[in-house]
């Protein structure tokens, strides 16, 4: 059987990959398979998965919202790419600081006396422990142990405080955990801080207790040592807005303006949570204590880039500016029940495959309120090869990310925006 050549193999398949990377492919499954015909076939199959990991635009039809697979919160970019006065300042035509604007801009927001910006929330928490370590000569950190969280990405928390060289003290149980479990480490453990973790990522329900900030803050006083408060999360809308919404699912949400008004001392959290912006981490607080945060050694090793801080300044004045329904992750939550239905119907109307709508659960997702869903109208498909549908879904040209409940692909518009709504309707019109 005759030889197939490297160039042969490269143009057997139709793809828009790079030449480079389809004959690096080729040449490695030529050095191990020299049949033709098997030849081909393995390339194929590479080469189509590889096209499929490439990071492109999404349809989002789970239902949640912030699907940590799908990018978290989305985000109406709006940053050129080109040059920016990042590090220049127009005022003196001469080098200047960075985030000034955006800094004042969160202060307001957020009611803080400094704000610092790093790239992920993990990192907020673990650079302020260190700079607490090394600069402030704490040695110890206080945590409930019903807050001793593990979240997505093996990202533990007694794992993040051991890097820093500090020491975990756990209180109280993992169920209650009261002033005096804290009062009595903080007595025997005098350079120790108390850290308060919001369990955005799962509940505990039932025979619990905890105790608030503003009593923790009352405690952290007496005894002179400071309260760090990981949100996560980070809900900084007004209640304006839910209520006008009718967005009762955050009543219980902790707010970051309230955390820092009842008195800790150094708040974070994620900027592409509830917050509505790009992956980051915000850390706000007492301006001493930011301050020591951005002139640590290695906080240079954790800033964002310029187009993160761009986009968190859009937000920022989309905030202040009172016009939170144009940040894409509330407008999408504002959507009511019959608009979702009327759109699913306006999707069947155009599409030719058997299918219902059904009273449907929507989550908000991404370690974000852990059980509570929204209720929304789900187009549930009526086909019988569903795992054979699934990837044509996926592998649709704009693909589109359904879940499946019971073997049955379902297809949920509050993560979908509406401009999307068209696309879907061709795909179920093509099957």
């Amino acid at each position: 059987m005759e030889n197939i050549s490297v160039n042969k193999l490269v143009e057997s398949t139709n793809s828009n990959l790079p030449r480079d990377i389809k004959v690096e492919f080729a040449k490695n499954i030529l050095s191990v398979n020299k049949n033709p015909e098997d030849a081909k076939k393995e390339f194929e199959i590479l080469i189509n998965k590889l096209n499929l990991k490439k990071q492109r635009e999404i349809i989002n039809a789970t239902g949640t919202v912030l699907h940590t697979n799908l990018g978290r919160s989305p985000v109406n970019i709006s940053f050129s790419g080109m040059y920016t006065n990042i590090e220049y300042d127009l005022t003196t035509a001469s080098r200047g600081k960075r985030n000034e604007y955006l800094t004042e801009s969160m202060k307001v927001l957020l009611n803080a006396e400094n704000v610092a910006f790093v790239n992920n929330n993990a990192s907020s928490l673990y650079l302020s422990l260190l700079c607490l370590a090394r600069i402030h000569n704490k040695d110890t950190v206080i945590v409930s142990r019903g807050e001793i969280i593990e979240i997505g990405g093996s990202y533990r928390l007694p794992d993040i405080i051991f890097e820093t060289g500090m020491n975990l003290i756990e209180v109280g149980t993992t169920n209650k955990t009261r002033i005096g479990d804290y009062e009595n480490a903080l007595k025997k453990h005098p350079k120790s801080v108390v850290l308060k973790v919001h369990r955005s990522n799962f509940s505990i329900s039932g025979f619990t207790e905890e105790v608030s900030i503003s009593e923790l803050a009352d405690l952290k006083n007496k005894f002179d040592t400071l309260l760090l408060h990981d949100l996560g999360s980070g809900l900084v809308i007004e209640n304006s807005f839910l209520s006008k919404h009718n967005l009762s699912i955050f009543e219980k949400e902790p707010r970051v303006q309230q955390s820092l008004k009842d008195g800790v001392d150094i708040v974070m959290f994620s900027g592409d949570k509830l917050f509505g912006s790009v992956q980051s981490g915000i850390i706000a607080g007492k301006n001493n204590l930011i301050e020591s945060i951005k002139t640590f050694s290695i906080f240079r090793t954790y800033r964002c880039s310029d187009i993160v801080l761009h986009e968190l300044q859009k937000t920022t004045e989309l905030y202040i500016q009172k016009n939170e329904e144009n940040i894409p992750f509330w407008n999408l939550l504002k959507k009511t029940y019959s608009e979702l239905e009327s759109r699913s119907e306006k999707i069947i109307e155009k599409s030719n495959v058997k299918q219902e709508i059904i009273n449907g659960e929507s989550l908000i997702g991404g370690g974000t309120l852990p059980n509570i869903t929204m209720s929304s109208p789900v187009i549930v498909l009526d086909i019988e090869e569903s795992e054979n549908t699934l990837m044509k879904l996926i592998s649709n040209e704009y693909p589109i990310i359904p879940r499946v409940v019971d073997g049955k692909i379902n297809i949920d518009l509050r993560s979908v925006f509406e401009n999307q709504d068209d696309e879907i309707a061709k795909f179920l019109n093509s099957l």
